[in-house]
Formats: structure tokens, sequence, C-alpha cells
């Protein structure tokens, strides 16, 4: 039996998910603090990866101020173009906050 990465209870044979907390199993979180000067250019480096599944932008207290799923994988490069509007709101999340916190989940390669 294998244990969840969030919260470390045993799952369950076969399991997708954690029964507990609902983290998907096979998944690994990264976390990155990054100054608000930073940040565009750090979410943009990230979403060329197509293991990354889901980003979320917490401010230095810890309060989410975006999370957004991540699904386009190897066609990220493109999708920046489509994600104009969301890396400006990026933008203006950088001008209120001095630093972030970015929690990357992808999927764990074998």
């Amino acid at each position: 039996m294998t244990n969840c990465t969030e919260c470390k209870s045993e799952l369950l044979a076969n399991a997708k998910f954690c029964h507990i907390c609902g983290t998907q199993v096979g998944m690994k979180k990264d976390i990155f603090q990054v100054s608000a000067e930073t940040l565009v250019g750090k979410v943009k480096e990230i979403l060329k990866d197509a293991s990354v599944k889901r980003l979320v932008i917490k401010d230095d207290k810890g309060k989410v101020l975006i999370s957004m799923p991540v699904t386009w994988g190897a066609a990220g490069a493109v999708a920046t173009v489509a994600l104009a509007p969301l890396l400006a709101a990026i933008g203006v999340v950088a001008a209120i906050v001095a630093k972030c916190t970015i929690e990357v989940e992808r999927v764990e390669k074998p």
C-alpha cells in the first residue's frame, strides 16, 4: 500500500484519489517562492511543462489569489498566447503583493 502525498493517510488499493483529502494519486506538488517582479515570468516558464496539471498562486499570508487547472500539456507555448488575459491578471496580482507562493501540481514521471 502507498500513502497520500498530501495527508499521508494510507490509500486504498487501486485508488485514483485519496479518500481522506481528495488529492489525486500520482501527483507531485512543487512550491516556489517568487517576488512580484518575477511572478509572470515564472508562470510562463511553468506553463511550458507538459506534466503540470494545476497552478495555484497565493499571497505571502497563504490566501489563494488564483487557482487554475492546466490541461493543454505540451501545447503550453501556444496556449500562452490564448492565456494573455490570465497573464494580465497575474500581472495585476504582482502589482498588489510583494511576495507570492506558486504551488504547482504535476503528474509524477515514472
